[in-house]
């Protein structure tokens, strides 16, 4: 009887950039051949790699070719291997980092932290008690621009009166189910109503969403209306609601914390737009389980222009002690 059997595999050209595999589940082995490698002659290349489940992260088994006839060895890597990915089990946030020393008041609020941590432009945090700021607490943040370990900004982020000294915290991914829940940045009072929300929202025109908006944020009118999508920009969308005469939406105060936070909720989609299914995405899992292939002349996802193969596979058993 076969030790295991494949559950997928398949061919790709490397970029030169680590490569993410995503797989129809779970598996508990993987090998990777370099065609390129194998071909031409050459010493300290990598030509076959291999990952079995319970290896350290991005580790792995490789064979190396020692010169252009063809002799190999085999030794364990220790970096830049294979590193095997499951969405819907990763935490979501990274490690909390505590450097936070000053949001500005600016239009855009500025962040000044003595570290950025792996920070970058479309990057996602979330404040942990920052002091002046808490209104900002448990609120995820889009990011557009950084500076390292001096400042980042908050491009949808709401004018505040400036905070000092706190935390945040790196949000790794997203939810698992589109479309998801987003937090209000803002909301007009005008016909029609445009939501700002603090980080891109990924709504479409047509998409039926039910309005959060608790006492504290002023526009209570607006709380619990149900509304319709009819245009969107990366962080904004256009309602069919007139909030011309609604009072005006404001973020708390820092003392008015803790509250609940005003929030924008999918419900479907309209059925006047022409869409095949009106509730599908509202389920959509986008959750994955995922091989990330490091790259380089002695990783698995090669050097630029190689073609690699690989295949996957789910043992009958595994018994790791």
């Amino acid at each position: 009887m076969a030790d295991n059997t494949i559950i997928q595999q398949g061919r790709f050209t490397a970029d030169g950039a680590a490569k993410v595999i995503q797989l129809r589940g779970d598996v508990d082995w993987m090998t990777v051949h370099n065609q390129t490698v194998l071909d031409a002659g050459g010493a300290a290349t990598g030509v076959v790699f291999e990952w079995r489940k319970g290896m350290t992260v991005d580790t792995g088994i490789i064979q190396t070719k020692l010169a252009a006839d063809d002799s190999m060895t085999i030794d364990m890597m220790t970096a830049n291997g294979f590193t095997y990915l499951d969405t819907s089990t990763t935490n979501p946030l990274g490690a909390i980092n505590a450097t936070v020393t000053a949001i500005s008041n600016a239009a855009i609020p500025i962040v000044s932290a003595t570290s950025t941590a792996t920070l970058v432009a479309g990057d996602i945090v979330r404040f942990v008690d920052v002091t002046g700021a808490q209104q900002f607490g448990g609120v995820d943040f889009e990011i557009d621009t950084v500076n390292a370990n001096t400042n980042f900004r908050l491009v949808y982020a709401p004018q505040i009166v400036a905070g000092t000294t706190g935390s945040f915290y790196p949000v790794n991914i997203p939810p698992a189910f589109y479309p998801k829940h987003r937090f209000i940045s803002s909301i007009t009072a005008a016909n029609p109503a445009v939501v700002e929300t603090t980080v891109s929202h990924g709504y479409t025109v047509g998409q039926q969403v039910r309005m959060k908006v608790p006492a504290g944020y002023g526009m209570v009118q607006m709380d619990g209306l149900l509304a319709t999508i009819t245009a969107v920009t990366a962080a904004t969308f256009t309602t069919d609601i007139d909030a011309s005469a609604f009072t005006a939406f404001a973020w708390p105060l820092t003392a008015a914390a803790p509250f609940t936070h005003a929030q924008v909720v999918p419900v479907g989609e309209s059925s006047s737009y022409d869409y095949v299914n009106l509730t599908g995405d509202a389920t959509d899992d986008q959750g994955y389980v995922a091989m990330s292939l490091a790259a380089g002349t002695t990783s698995p996802a090669g050097a630029a222009n190689d073609v690699i193969y690989w295949q996957a596979g789910k043992a009958f058993s595994v018994d790791n002690e």
